[in-house]
């Protein structure tokens, strides 16, 4: 009988240390719950820190996108809607350039507001005017959010600077 409570007593004990190593691994592989959201725009603002950019001079929409003017353009203003030819060039925040029309010499046209471009740019190019030029700071859910697109890692925020060179008819 004796021999049997030794073993049952043994028994518990393994079970209590295998669970406690269960919860302890579960613990130490606890997944960060901030929410993307807030992990881009904190990023975002390390951003304009590190590159001495006044927080004074951008714009935060509610959706968390931020637009900084760079040159004033004295055209018309884009409206969603609107066909346009622009340049740009995005890069990641550290700087990695991902895509550029100015490189290939060649615009981009494209109708604003309609989903045929990231959200980011259909809710950025009405804050510009025909040869404004501006940069857009997009957080990745208005980007390409949980995907990886080419070189573009996913929950990545994305910096565009654009020039609107024409609204077309």
């Amino acid at each position: 009988m004796i021999a049997i409570l030794k073993h049952s007593t043994g028994s518990r004990l393994l079970q209590a240390l295998l669970l406690l190593v269960v919860i302890l691994g579960f613990a130490a592989c606890k997944k960060d719950n901030t929410p993307q959201k807030e992990k881009d725009d904190k990023q975002i603002q390390q951003y304009f820190q590190a590159n001495g950019i006044d927080p004074a001079t951008v714009t935060k929409t509610s959706s968390g996108l931020y637009y900084q003017q760079l040159e004033a353009g004295a055209g018309d203003k884009v409206f969603p809607g609107d066909v346009v030819s622009v340049h740009y060039t995005g890069t990641l925040l550290n700087g990695t350039k991902f895509d550029s029309s100015v490189d290939r010499g060649k615009p981009f046209e494209f109708k604003v507001g309609v989903g045929g471009v990231i959200a980011g740019w259909d809710e950025g190019l009405p804050y510009m005017r025909e040869g404004e030029k501006a940069r857009l700071f997009i957080p990745s859910h208005l980007g390409y959010g949980r995907q990886n697109s080419g070189p573009i890692p996913a929950n990545s925020p994305l910096v565009f600077e654009i020039e609107v060179l024409d609204i077309l008819p």
